[in-house]
């Protein structure tokens, strides 16, 4: 009878040892994808919402509204999903105010002229259904994504453009008249903590501090 030879413990091993090898290569490189995909998401939909912008400057002679709060998520405001804590993330964001009632009366960009069909969601904000981060003046705008360090819960968040007592306000961060980005936007403050750089720059890692933005110069 031919005897049946099986695999030897040292054989699975050096299988095993080689499939873990591949996957810790294979798995950055796929997150990473994915990360480079969604940032390439974020500009694609900065250049649509810029369109609606400028479309509706022409009809209004000013750009639409911003709000902070809750009514600034657009109708979906919660705090950060899990946290219990109406005081950090989403609901410290300017952004794009909208009709959350019968008696709101401003115009936005999605009524009663649909400059754009809805608002589009920030893929990484915490908080589900936020929007992009949106500021104006008379002269420009600005719209910002939460970026990729995932810290939208942190009210001291290093490189976040936000509206909150330990970061400078949106508004001192962009401000028209000078040319963009601003050197705040680039380096942030002091640089250090919490006032580090507020651009995202993939060369610093695929996950660093700095968030996704779009200006109007």
């Amino acid at each position: 009878m031919k005897k049946m030879r099986g695999f030897t413990l040292i054989e699975l091993l050096i299988v095993v040892a080689i499939i873990a090898i591949l996957a810790a290569i294979a798995i950055p490189n796929f997150l990473d994808a994915q990360i480079r995909s969604k940032v390439a998401r974020v500009k694609t939909d900065h250049r649509s919402v810029a369109t609606a912008l400028e479309s509706y400057f022409v009809d209004n002679n000013q750009y639409c509204a911003y709000d902070v709060g809750d009514e600034a998520c657009n109708g979906f405001a919660m705090p950060v999903e899990g946290s219990g804590d109406a005081s950090v993330g989403c609901t410290m964001i300017y952004t794009f105010k909208v009709r959350t009632g019968p008696t709101d009366a401003f115009m936005t960009l999605t009524t009663p002229l649909g400059y754009m069909t809805s608002y589009i969601r920030d893929p990484f904000a915490d908080t589900r259904m936020a929007s992009f981060g949106y500021y104006c003046d008379l002269n420009g705008w600005i719209l910002t994504s939460f970026g990729l360090d995932t810290d939208e819960g942190d009210t001291n968040a290093p490189g976040d453009i936000r509206a909150t007592t330990a970061q400078p306000e949106i508004e001192s961060v962009y401000q028209s008249v000078f040319s963009q980005p601003t050197l705040t936007l680039l380096c942030g403050v002091s640089g250090t903590p919490p006032n580090e750089a507020f651009t995202y720059d993939p060369t610093n890692g695929t996950i660093s501090p700095g968030d996704l933005y779009r200006v109007k110069q």
